[in-house]
C-alpha cells in the first residue's frame, strides 16, 4: 500500500489535472472532467520593442476565454505572430502582462508554461513511427508507458489516424503529417493551444477539410486556443472570435459575422470579406437627401439617417461608402434598391455565381492588400479603380458592356474619410 501511495503522489505531480490513481487496481486512469481550474489567457498592454528600436507590438489587450477558439488575422509583418510567441515564452515581453489561468507568466520559462504548439512545419522525426512521434513528450515526462499508449490511442482516435501509428512520416501525405502534429500537441493535455498557421503548406481543398478537422477537435478538448493566419476565410470560418490586427495594433475584435456587418474601421471592412469590400469616395448632399459616387447620383432614404444618426453631420462633405460584392446584383423589378452602373472589365463564371469586374469614374479606396503589394514591387498596376459585384448566374455580361447594378442603399457602409472609423451612430 505504501508503494501504491508513493505511486499516487508521483502520478498527481506529473499531471495534477488530468488523472488519478484507482488505489484498488493500481491502474492510472483519466478523470471524467477534463479540468475544474479554468485557463484562460489574458494580454493587458503587451508591448514588444527589439533591440534595433522596431516596436512589432504597441499595447495590446485581449483576452481568449477558456475553451475558446480565437483566430489572430491580418496581414504579413503585422505582430500576430509575435504575438503568439510572447504568450509561448519564446519572446520577451518589452512591457505588459501575459497571464494564463490569471497567473503572470512573463517570467516563467517556455516549458513550464502548459503550453502545446502547433507550427506551420510538421517538425517531425523521420525516424519515428506516428505513434513514437504523438507520444514523443510524454516519453521525456517519464510518464507509465501504459498511460503513454492510452493517451496516444486517444488522441488518435480523436484525429481519426489510428491507422497509421505505425506509419513513419515519410509514408504520410501533408494532410496526414499535420494531423500527426496536432495529436502531438493534443496528448499533452495542456491548458494552452497555439497554432501558427498550420494549414498553410497544404493545398486548398484539403485546407477547407483540415479547417473542418481543427475546429472538430478544438471544440472535443475544450482548452483556450489562439490560431494565428493571414487567411482571413479560415479566420471567418474557424474562430469563435476573431482579432484583426495592422501595424502591431488590435483593430477589431470580434466575433466573425459582427466583424462582417459592422467592421470598425476602413481597414476591417476592405479585410474582411472575399472579394473585398467595394470602397468608393462618394460626397453626401447638402440637403441629406442622396450621395453623389463619382458622376452618379443615388438617392437615400430617410431612414438610412434613422439607423445612422451620425450621418448627419456629414452634409456636403466627402466621406468613403462600402458596398460589398454580393449586395451588388443584377437588376430586377422585385428587387428593392438604386442602380448603379460600370464598363465590365473582366467576368469570372464559378457555376453558381459571376464575378463581374467593373470600373466606374467614381475614384476607389486602394486596399491595404494592394497597398502592400505595390509597395512591395509585385504588382505596378493600380488594381484600386476596379470594383466587384458578385451576381446570379444565367447573364449574359461580357468585358466592355455598361451593365446596371442593383444595390439597397441600406446595405452601403460608412466611414469618415479622415479618420477611417466607420460612422455607426
Amino acid at each position: 500500500m505504501a508503494g501504491l501511495f508513493r505511486t499516487a503522489l508521483l502520478t498527481q505531480k506529473l499531471e495534477p489535472r488530468f488523472a488519478k490513481l484507482c488505489i484498488a487496481c493500481g491502474s492510472y486512469q483519466q478523470d471524467e472532467q477534463r479540468k475544474s481550474i479554468v485557463a484562460s489567457i489574458s494580454l493587458e498592454e503587451v508591448t514588444k520593442v527589439y533591440p534595433n528600436g522596431y516596436e512589432a507590438i504597441h499595447g495590446l489587450d485581449l483576452e481568449i476565454a477558456d475553451g475558446e477558439l480565437m483566430v489572430m488575422v491580418g496581414p504579413s509583418g503585422c505582430g500576430k505572430t509575435t504575438v503568439l510567441r510572447m504568450i509561448a515564452g519564446l519572446e520577451d515581453v518589452s512591457s505588459g502582462l501575459v497571464k494564463i489561468d490569471d497567473q503572470v507568466v512573463n517570467d516563467i520559462a517556455p516549458r513550464d508554461r502548459d503550453i502545446a504548439m502547433v507550427f506551420q512545419s510538421y517538425a517531425l522525426y523521420p525516424q519515428m513511427s506516428v505513434a513514437q512521434n504523438i507520444g514523443f513528450a510524454l516519453r521525456m515526462k517519464k510518464l507509465p508507458k501504459t498511460e503513454i499508449d492510452r493517451r496516444v490511442r486517444e488522441a488518435a482516435a480523436v484525429l481519426g489516424i489510428t491507422d497509421w501509428l505505425s506509419r513513419k512520416p515519410a509514408q504520410l501525405s501533408g494532410g496526414q503529417r499535420q494531423r500527426v502534429a496536432m495529436g502531438r500537441a493534443i496528448v499533452r493535455e495542456p491548458n494552452v493551444f497555439l497554432m501558427d498557421e498550420p494549414l498553410s503548406n497544404l493545398d486548398a481543398k484539403l485546407r477547407v477539410q483540415m479547417r473542418a478537422e481543427v475546429a472538430r477537435v478544438q471544440k472535443r478538448i475544450g482548452v483556450a486556443t489562439l490560431y494565428v493566419t493571414h487567411d482571413q476565410t479560415e479566420a471567418m470560418t474557424l474562430g469563435h472570435r476573431v482579432a484583426v490586427m495592422r501595424a502591431g495594433e488590435l483593430q477589431q475584435c470580434d466575433v466573425p459575422q459582427s466583424l462582417y456587418d459592422r467592421p470598425k474601421n476602413l481597414f476591417v471592412a476592405g479585410f474582411i470579406g472575399s472579394p473585398s469590400m467595394n470602397l468608393f469616395q462618394a460626397r453626401l448632399s447638402d440637403d441629406l437627401t442622396s450621395l453623389s459616387i463619382g458622376n452618379q447620383t443615388v438617392p437615400l432614404p430617410a431612414d438610412v439617417f434613422g439607423h445612422r444618426p451620425e450621418l448627419r453631420k456629414y452634409p456636403g462633405q466627402t466621406l468613403i461608402v462600402g458596398i460589398r460584392p454580393e449586395d451588388l446584383h443584377a437588376p430586377g423589378s422585385n428587387r428593392v434598391g438604386v442602380d448603379i452602373s460600370g464598363v465590365v472589365e473582366l467576368v469570372e463564371a464559378l457555376g453558381a455565381e459571376l464575378l463581374v469586374h467593373f470600373s466606374m469614374d467614381a475614384k476607389l479606396v486602394q486596399s491595404e492588400m494592394s497597398s502592400q503589394a505595390n509597395e512591395s514591387g509585385e504588382d505596378e498596376t493600380d488594381t484600386g479603380q476596379v470594383a466587384v459585384a458578385r451576381i446570379e448566374p444565367g447573364y449574359a455580361v461580357r468585358a466592355g458592356d455598361r451593365f446596371t447594378f442593383r444595390v439597397d442603399p441600406q446595405k452601403f457602409e460608412y466611414f469618415d474619410e479622415t479618420t477611417e472609423q466607420a460612422i455607426w451612430t
